[in-house]
């Protein structure tokens, strides 16, 4: 069984080393008439070559010279936990040290002056842009070197965060828990509807609760109007601060018993509890209606 033969790949090759040999002998005339062809002839294939046909064939060029610049190092690897100070690495032919004073005309990389040109970007760097100043309202969250100046929202001081991320429309809006409560009111007593707000409140943070209030306050102060009209039947009773600040009272109540805070803190109007006993009898009912 014949031998199969080994392929003539490399430069230890049979064929390599006649191709040498007869390169090496060639006149300098001879030398530059077949590169001039050597030009021509790539010139002419590429010129033929179509988009798909031009871009595989330069992304196997790319990674012919990466492989081949990655086995040309492949003698120092682990070098640097062999560092011998008793060796002169000058004077190795692969080995150049000193200044990175060149700059890469592609990336602008420092580069050493013995450097192959572009080598740098051979291994799938990029030239990014100049990093631009970041936009609102990013830059005037991290810009700041106050708490003061976190409340300012074009030139005006907010009393709280909150106000000022709401500015920015950085918060959610309410859109969900107004549907919420409008759903809510048309079907439910005042006193669950009470309690449904105060969980709002103090789970589910709304943005905007003084908004909240004021949309729905009627519908949570109803019963206690109501109960106000009973005990003066001879009295022509509409809505009136009082009835709204006991409302106030047992929403802020509610809203305690589940760990929340207290109605000041949460923007909201902050109920009087030394009113008097103005409706204070109406209010006891009324906490035990459903």
């Amino acid at each position: 069984m014949p031998v199969k033969k080994r392929a003539s790949l490399g430069r230890s090759t049979s064929a390599a080393r006649r191709m040498t040999a007869t390169r090496a002998a060639e006149s300098p005339e001879r030398r530059q008439g077949r590169r001039e062809e050597d030009r021509a002839r790539h010139a002419a294939t590429r010129g033929a070559e179509d988009p798909i046909q031009r871009r595989t064939r330069s992304e196997d060029q790319r990674r012919r010279q990466a492989a081949s610049r990655a086995a040309q190092w492949t003698f120092m690897e682990g070098e640097a936990f062999r560092y011998d100070p008793a060796n002169n690495y000058d004077s190795h032919p692969q080995l150049y040290i000193g200044q990175m004073s060149d700059v890469c005309p592609y990336c602008n990389a420092l580069k050493w002056h013995a450097e192959t040109r572009g080598m740098c970007c051979s291994g799938g760097k990029v030239k990014l842009p100049e990093l631009q100043p970041p936009p609102e309202p990013l830059k005037s969250l991290i810009g700041p070197t106050s708490f003061e100046a976190l409340r300012t929202v074009n030139g005006q001081i907010c009393a709280t965060f909150r106000e000022a991320c709401q500015l920015h429309g950085l918060l959610e809006d309410d859109q969900q828990w107004d549907a919420t409560m409008s759903e809510a009111a048309a079907a439910q007593s005042p006193a669950r509807l009470r309690n449904l707000f105060a969980l709002i409140l103090a789970v589910c943070g709304p943005s905007n609760p003084k908004q909240l209030w004021e949309s729905y306050k009627e519908s949570l102060t109803e019963d206690i109007l109501r109960n106000a009209r009973r005990q003066n039947p001879g009295m022509n009773l509409d809505y009136t601060p009082d009835m709204f600040n006991q409302a106030l009272i047992i929403i802020e109540n509610k809203v305690l018993e589940m760990g929340g805070k207290e109605l000041e803190k949460l923007e909201l109007p902050t109920p009087q509890r030394n009113s008097g006993d103005r409706l204070n009898s109406a209010m006891l009912r009324e906490t035990s209606y459903d």
